[in-house]
């Protein structure tokens, strides 16, 4: 396969994890969670829904990271390895590379999913009832704007570089 050839199945790749990351936003909007109100409040006291919840999130920057893995593996050609990768892989996202790509994403949408890469790390380190309700609150409050950016500049990034690829 030509390297055009390999970078439209990463970007119909990345396409696919934008469904999926869909699929999550539209569970947590269906059971009202993305409204900021009494009635979530109640429903974060439960143990349970706290765990639904993380469940969520974590599958999120699961997603998210396994955008980055595909443009870091297919497009840059170097995936960040040792005790820091995933930071690393954040950082390499949000930049863009002359003459090969643009960033992945703003540095906005990486300081947001900071906060997520953190949570995955609490949440797959700790037993489920030590969750805390503020740290669910804090994230459901930025899941929307999140969700939103990184779709932005996920298009925008399709676009580019199916540009790129027109062009050579």
């Amino acid at each position: 396969m030509t390297d055009a050839g390999k970078i439209k199945v990463a970007l119909a790749r990345l396409q696919l994890e934008l469904e999926n990351i869909q699929k999550l936003y539209d569970t947590l909007k269906d059971k009202g969670m993305l409204k900021s109100d009494k009635h979530r409040k109640e429903k974060l006291a439960d143990d349970f829904t706290l765990r639904a919840i993380g469940s969520i999130f974590h599958d999120f920057y699961t997603a998210v990271e396994n955008m980055f893995k595909i443009v870091a593996k297919n497009i840059d050609g170097s995936v960040p390895s040792g005790s820091e990768w995933h930071l690393e892989l954040l950082e390499q996202m949000s930049v863009a590379i002359q003459g090969e790509r643009p960033a992945f994403i703003s540095v906005n949408t990486k300081l947001l999913l900071n906060e997520f890469r953190g949570f995955r790390h609490i949440f797959r380190n700790i037993y489920g009832f030590n969750l805390m309700p503020e740290r669910i609150e804090r994230l459901l409050e930025i899941f929307p704007e999140t969700v939103d950016e990184l779709k932005k500049d996920v298009e925008k990034f399709i676009a580019e570089m199916e540009s790129i690829i027109k062009e050579e």
